[in-house]
């Protein structure tokens, strides 16, 4: 009789797991997506929800692409490209979208140019199976004003202000500095990000620290798990404000590449000959063995791997 109690038992606690399972699984399956056009005002996105017909990534894709090339059907926004810039097709491979436009696309202005390429990458990527998206000129990749390809660009290319709605987007080229295989040294990402113009760019260059490198062979010189209190720049001086995490949750690297990698990377992108780093506020701290905040630290780029080359 009691073997009999602890079978039914064990049966009831397989069932309840399988049906939390269950639940979990449709909890967390996306049925429910996002559309992006463009405001009236033309200076911002609207997003509307979307139900694709179908589940298969590649018909996902194509549907997006139809509605995307489709006249808007509301007067509250207009469709992200101008009547006159065609999207010739699509295409789907491996984790990529590519995307084929005229030469006309290339005469819109900067800020609907950017606004149209926040709103493309962010409605596909939201895609089951879709990491990036490229964007082509007559099947030849696009490039920039300065003559530069643009690459495939992922979500985090663009970094969203709060709210619903997407602001004005700019774009800045980055020195982002991560560390070499052994840890010893540091190595110079060169990354194109296109950001929200309400974000201050300091604060932007170190989440993309915190967010670690793109390249296989570059390691983080942060723990992602650290959280920005503030970043701030006062007379040339730029302020970054970060939690305990920054202190306890260490890399292993020597211990000048995280301070460095931070310094040169503000130092590069910003008008500034300086950067002070506080842990909750204070200054009166040492980082690992011998690394003192309370005091400025200028640009050093004698721990690059190739420092002798630059």
């Amino acid at each position: 009789m009691k073997k009999s109690r602890k079978l039914l038992a064990l049966f009831l606690v397989f069932c309840l797991l399988a049906m939390t399972g269950c639940r979990k699984s449709q909890k967390e399956e996306v049925t429910e997506y996002s559309m992006y056009y463009l405001a009236l005002s033309e200076t911002k996105l609207e997003t509307v929800s979307y139900t694709p017909s179908k589940k298969d990534t590649e018909s996902m894709v194509q549907e997006v692409y139809q509605k995307l090339s489709e006249p808007s059907d509301s007067e509250e926004y207009l469709r992200l490209l101008p009547d006159d810039v065609l999207m010739k097709n699509c295409s789907f491979e491996g984790q990529t979208v590519t995307l084929n436009f005229d030469e006309e696309y290339k005469k819109m202005n900067n800020a609907r140019e950017i606004l149209v390429r926040t709103g493309m990458v962010l409605a596909f990527t939201q895609l089951p199976g879709v990491s990036y998206v490229e964007f082509q000129e007559n099947g030849k990749p696009m490039t920039d004003s300065d003559g530069r390809e643009l690459g495939p660009m992922e979500k985090n290319s663009f970094v969203e202000n709060e709210g619903k709605n997407i602001n004005s987007y700019v774009f800045a080229d980055l020195n982002l500095y991560f560390a070499n295989e052994k840890g010893d040294h540091l190595v110079r990402e060169n990354r194109r990000i296109h950001y929200s113009s309400n974000v201050p760019l300091e604060r932007v260059i170190v989440e993309k620290l915190l967010e670690g490198p793109k390249s296989e062979d570059m390691f983080p010189t942060l723990s992602s798990n650290t959280k920005i209190l503030g970043v701030s720049i006062v007379e040339g001086v730029c302020y970054v404000n970060l939690d305990k995490s920054f202190l306890t949750e260490t890399m292993s690297v020597q211990q000048e590449l995280p301070i460095y990698s931070i310094v040169n990377s503000l130092t590069d992108a910003c008008q500034i000959h300086g950067v002070q780093i506080s842990v909750e506020g204070e200054t009166k701290v040492t980082f690992r063995e011998s690394m003192e905040l309370d005091k400025v630290y200028q640009a050093d780029y004698s721990y690059l791997e190739d420092a002798d080359e630059d």
